[in-house]
């Protein structure tokens, strides 16, 4: 019974990586000192969801990205179909490598009315080619070929460029005075095919703190639905601003109605200098990042005490050939060791997780239906990201 009430209490912690203003409207513009983010009118008018998507549909644009990749026959790590995100892959055989064609969808958002696109990094990051579909408003699309301006990998966001002039720019709320309850509307591109689709709910959360592929995010929980594919997308307020940023849904067949999105007020200022300066964006050069192969979430000590489980990492997935895999991690295995250092939240385990070498073989303890065990995990090589020559 004990297994039941870990699987429960944990599965919603599973996640996965997924696509007409008014005069009293600012929007983020072209300024003589720079691009700015102005905010939106405190007074805007409640619309309804049918005026929401009137307004702001063609704000919302679906993303397709192309990827080249070539890995050695028997290098299964550096898989053409990825760890993360919406995507599939066709190849074949070339000498003693395999090469791939790897393709991707997700959504962005329209910030300038000349062709600056907002989106999560996680959608264009590695692209070789990236396609944005612009809808107008009768439903008929332009197609443009984006270069990337900008990205953060910590973040998890990413500006693109179109060559194009007289777009429908998206308006910024304030994230911070959402309220529980009130209600919401997420526009994208679910499952890579269903452009501009409109979903609605309400807010369901704030402040949930979650932790996908070393990124923590401090995320707002919509329940308004949320496929792959709508990442990048908009979650919009009952005014028809923008006030975040979709990032993650569950990945759970037992729960549905959970989504998040990244909210806009902890990014502002990291898109305006991503376009007045980009090289002031840390992280957004090349860099390497040692990838097991899990999406966790933290077994605090109020839930090991509520449902008699150890404090440390709890695995909600493990992806296909990825290292963990082929250690034997499973979905429900709670990590409390590693390398020989105790675990106790996912901090702690990237942090232990970046002094190792790849190839090294690494104990690691774990909490599998109450028993404890320890397995070894091959350390892979660092994934490559470069983020400013796609």
């Amino acid at each position: 019974m004990r297994t039941s009430h870990r699987l429960y209490a944990l599965i919603a912690l599973a996640l996965v990586l997924a696509l007409a203003s008014t005069a009293s409207f600012a929007v983020l513009a072209q300024a003589e000192d720079g691009f700015t983010l102005q905010e939106a009118d405190k007074d805007a008018p409640v619309l309804t969801t049918r005026e929401i998507a009137a307004k702001v549909r063609t704000s919302v644009v679906a993303i397709e990205t192309t990827k080249r990749v070539v890995y050695d026959n028997g290098d299964m790590y550096n898989s053409p179909f990825g760890l993360f995100g919406f995507g599939y892959g066709y190849g074949y055989p070339r000498g003693s490598q395999r090469e791939y064609t790897q393709k991707g969808a997700g959504s962005g958002i329209i910030i300038s009315s000349d062709g600056y696109i907002l989106t999560n990094n996680h959608v264009i990051s590695g692209a070789d080619e990236i396609t944005v579909y612009v809808m107008g408003e009768d439903d008929e699309e332009t197609t443009y070929e984006a270069t990337l301006v900008g990205a953060s990998e910590s973040n998890d966001i990413a500006v693109l460029k179109i060559d194009a002039k007289g777009l429908n720019a998206a308006v910024f709320g304030d994230s911070d005075d959402l309220e529980i309850g009130e209600p919401a509307v997420v526009i994208g591109n679910p499952m890579g095919t269903v452009h501009g689709s409109v979903t609605a709910g309400i807010i369901s959360a704030k402040e949930h703190e979650l932790t996908i592929d070393d990124v923590t995010i401090n995320a707002i929980q919509t329940d308004a639905a949320v496929n792959p594919g709508n990442s990048g997308g908009a979650l919009f307020d009952e005014h028809g601003n923008v006030v975040g940023v979709i990032y993650a849904k569950s990945s759970s067949v037992q729960i549905e109605g959970i989504g998040y999105a990244i909210p806009v007020n902890s990014i502002k200022d990291l898109v305006s200098r991503m376009i007045n300066d980009p090289a002031s964006v840390e992280d957004q050069t090349k860099g390497s990042q040692i990838m097991l192969g899990i999406t966790i979430a933290d077994v605090t000590e109020s839930l090991s005490e509520q449902y008699n489980m150890p404090v440390g990492v709890y695995i909600s997935e493990v992806s296909s050939m990825s290292a963990a895999e082929r250690a034997g991690l499973r979905v429900g295995d709670i990590i409390t060791g590693f390398a020989g250092e105790d675990v106790d939240c996912s901090d702690t385990l990237n942090a232990i997780k970046a002094k190792q070498t790849p190839g090294d073989s690494v104990p690691m303890v774990i909490d599998r239906n109450g028993t404890e065990m320890t397995i070894t995990i091959v350390i892979p090589q660092p994934t490559q990201v470069d983020l400013t020559d796609n």
